[in-house]
């Protein structure tokens, strides 16, 4: 039995990865640890995994509307906070760990993880084009290297860069390496647990297409009124959708239309089975659990320095949806949404690269580079704990 850690926060599509991940090293007879945000305590506690929060965790409140450059600050903090580090070398100090699995954002816990005997592995939970490239060269990473912390020495000094994105979308596949995995979109759902074939709901709504309205579970600028606008699309049309809101937007605070159902929460396992589309803001998590069920997307991205611009274009590209700019009039969603109902080319490439994804079973794949990670580092563990 092997003890993995995991070294994470509370920040959206970085959280399914390491679930599912997880859940494969679990169902292995493996031991799994989060060290996490406190808000993540009861997600990893319901997963079966051992958990502890960080005691010196800087302020973080991903469901607080902010401003772009409060939001642009906590992330330097998340990725560079001492304290962080600090909080990672305690644990493994009292917990050794077999591997080290750190989120590619947290810098400071990385180092931390990297002065320890036991290999670590970087989580790049989206496209490496983007983390090598706009994240990287944005504010938040310029601002950390200005801190100390070079993401990419960073990386480059792990033991694995594991990019849990599907190689064929990711314009920076091609840059893989012995120590630089794609192993596929390991989401909660996907892969050994993903059912073949579509579902049917609970309640019949007869031949009417059923949609399914989902944006960020962090809050970003513009995302209420960017919901509302697709409501109002929506409710303009011979459709019915299930609009999820998440913790960032109180749910009356929207209106919905008679043919909505908006609710805060609802599991999208449950749901993707049965829709026919997805209009979504290009989260990767988002999007590939869409697309893991063969289903096409209508794609708002809500930010620009983030992966969303990168995804929308990359499913876009491959025929399985289309892009709009999250501030399109409803009038422009309801005929973009049309054109995606009607056109079945694009439900036929969201199910080849649903094809794809299932066929990857990524989670399996990462949780197995895990274990061939600490097989190989074995002696060498040995070694540098004697020195």
């Amino acid at each position: 039995m092997s003890r993995i850690l995991f070294v994470t926060i509370d920040a959206g599509g970085n959280v399914p990865p390491v679930i599912a991940i997880g859940h494969e090293l679990l169902h292995g007879g493996h031991e799994v640890h989060v060290l996490g945000h406190e808000h993540q305590r009861a997600l990893a506690e319901s997963a079966g995994f051992g958990f502890t929060a960080f005691r010196h965790m800087p302020p973080w409140e991903p469901d607080l509307a902010k401003s772009a450059a409060r939001t642009i600050r906590d992330f330097v903090r998340i990725a560079s906070d001492a304290g962080l580090g600090g909080d990672v070398h305690d644990f493994l100090e009292q917990h050794p760990a077999d591997v080290v699995v750190v989120d590619c954002m947290l810098l400071s816990s990385l180092r931390a993880a990297e002065d320890w005997p036991a290999p670590t592995a970087v989580l790049m939970h989206t496209f490496y084009a983007f983390w090598d490239g706009r994240w990287r060269h944005g504010p938040v990473g310029a601002l950390a290297a200005l801190r100390g912390y070079n993401a990419r020495t960073l990386w480059g000094a792990a033991d694995l860069e594991l990019v849990v994105a599907d190689p064929g979308l990711d314009p920076a596949s091609a840059r893989a390496t012995p120590r630089r995995v794609w192993t596929g979109a390991a989401e909660s759902g996907v892969g050994r647990a993903a059912a073949d074939g579509k579902g049917t709901s609970d309640e019949s709504h007869g031949s009417v297409p059923r949609i399914l309205v989902s944006l960020s579970t962090t809050s970003l600028p513009g995302q209420a009124e960017a919901y509302q606008r697709m409501l109002t699309a929506v409710g303009s049309l011979p459709v019915h959708a299930i609009a999820t809101t998440g913790p960032s937007i109180d749910p009356a605070a929207l209106n919905a239309p008679a043919n909505v159902d908006l609710l805060a929460y609802a599991p999208h396992r449950e749901i993707l089975p049965t829709v026919s589309a997805v209009i979504g803001h290009a989260g990767h998590s988002t999007t590939m659990a869409a697309l893991a069920h063969d289903v096409p997307l209508l794609l708002m991205p809500m930010h620009p320095l983030i992966d969303q611009p990168m995804v929308a274009a990359a499913v876009a590209r491959a025929g399985a949806g289309i892009t709009l700019n999250r501030k399109a009039p409803p009038e422009k969603i309801g005929q973009a949404l049309t054109t995606l109902l009607g056109d079945p080319r694009y439900a036929t490439a969201a199910a080849q690269l649903g094809r794809r994804v299932r066929d990857a079973q990524a989670a399996a794949a990462a949780a197995d580079q895990l274990l061939t990670l600490r097989r190989s580092s074995s002696g060498r563990i040995g070694s540098r704990m004697e020195s």
